[in-house]
């Protein structure tokens, strides 16, 4: 025994046993076990001896890939790719590839100008082409056991952006804006934009007034003098990175009345009136009528079967975000000599000629003292 210890059969340690057929047994062996052993088998006879060398080794142990994982590797036209299949085990295991093409690769040695296996497993292919995309198994093989495991290379195509506006873009306020960044490239590039704000928006999604669509394209809601700015659409996949900038300014000012009716009209009762009021804006103006007793009114204004009692001052007024412009005229609705002695024979052949009378002198008085008061219910017609 090591350490000149002297163990006669029969003996029982808690891990040494010595048999009496004079077999030594060692449970649990340690590398610190490794000793030259001497077997002494003596009786009246003599003796005979026997010397065993005992070497304990580290415990085998089968392949395990550090990363047990099928993976999918992208790598660039013209670049160099490394795949990785680094594994242990006891003994270390050898590493074999086997390309593709079925052409297969042991670790330690180098396969031509383009292809070369490391001590440490990987497989380094120079110069990567199209032709070098598919299917690469890597085995680790010792005497336990056989593991493989399969990487897929894809030769990508750095993004680039296929629509790129011409100059600057122009929106008109109010009105929804397209921006668009359809790409290729393969993998297929993920869509990126950045606002003029600061924030990005990174996939397909709804995010207040904007909305990234899965193309790329990028959507504004009611543009306003706020959304003027650079935006940038970012292309990018596992082989690069393609960058468009679009300037865009947003167009808009306060209304301002083209066409309206002049300062003062003079209409007779009766008949229908129409007051036109048109607008230039951007946004669009909202055309409305405040009439004389302040009621207000959108569109074009038309009075039907009008009275003297209609008359007074009208008001256009045109609106949008940015401002208001007005125009104002005064209507003077009359009464001619035919219709008040058309209304005045009806009411004589009435034979009520007390009432006659009465409502002779008080038409003539109401002419006389106009008050503006709307009696005859004007409508409006919508402006397009």
């Amino acid at each position: 025994m090591p350490d000149n210890i002297f163990l006669t059969a029969p003996y029982f340690g808690s891990r040494i046993k010595v048999h009496q057929n004079g077999t030594l047994e060692i449970r649990n062996v340690r590398p610190s076990d490794t000793a030259e052993f001497i077997c002494l088998a003596r009786n009246d006879g003599g003796e005979a001896v026997m010397v065993v060398q005992l070497t304990v080794t580290s415990m085998l142990r089968r392949p395990i890939f550090n990363n047990p994982f099928n993976e999918r590797i992208v790598s660039g036209n013209g670049k160099t790719t490394v795949l990785n299949c680094s594994a242990d085990g006891q003994p270390m295991p050898e590493i074999s590839w086997t390309l593709p093409n079925g052409t297969r690769f042991i670790g330690g040695t180098n396969h031509g100008s383009r292809h070369q296996i490391n001590n440490d497993g990987t497989l380094v292919i120079r110069s990567t082409h199209k032709e070098d995309a598919g299917k690469y198994r890597c085995g680790a093989k010792n005497l336990m056991g056989y593991i493989e495991k399969l990487i897929i290379l894809e030769i990508g195509q750095k993004p680039y952006i296929l629509t790129r506006p011409r100059g600057i873009i122009r929106s008109i306020s109010g009105e929804p804006l397209f921006i668009h960044c359809l790409s290729d490239g393969s993998p297929r590039p993920r869509i990126y934009w950045t606002v003029p704000g600061g924030h990005t928006l990174t996939r397909p999604q709804v995010l207040g007034r904007y909305q990234l669509l899965e193309n790329g394209t990028l959507i504004i809601q009611d543009t306003t003098l706020h959304d003027r700015g650079n935006y940038i659409c970012r292309a990018r996949n596992d082989a690069g990175e393609a960058v468009l900038t679009v300037p865009v300014i947003v167009i808009a000012y306060p209304p301002r009345i083209t066409m309206g009716p002049p300062s003062s009209v003079r209409a007779e009762t009766g008949r229908p009136i129409q007051l036109n009021c048109a607008a230039t804006g951007i946004p669009k103006p909202e055309i409305t009528w405040e009439l004389p007793d302040h009621s207000v009114l959108s569109g074009t204004l038309i009075i039907q079967r009008p009275t003297p009692s209609d008359s007074g001052t009208y008001k256009c007024l045109a609106k949008n975000h940015l401002g208001t412009d007005s125009k104002v005229t005064y209507v003077l609705f009359t009464v001619t000599l035919m219709v008040f002695y058309k209304h005045l024979f009806s009411l004589l052949y009435s034979n009520n000629l007390d009432f006659v009378r009465e409502h002779e002198q008080k038409r003539f008085i109401f002419q006389k003292h106009t008050t503006p008061s709307l009696t005859s219910s004007p409508s409006v017609l919508n402006v397009n």
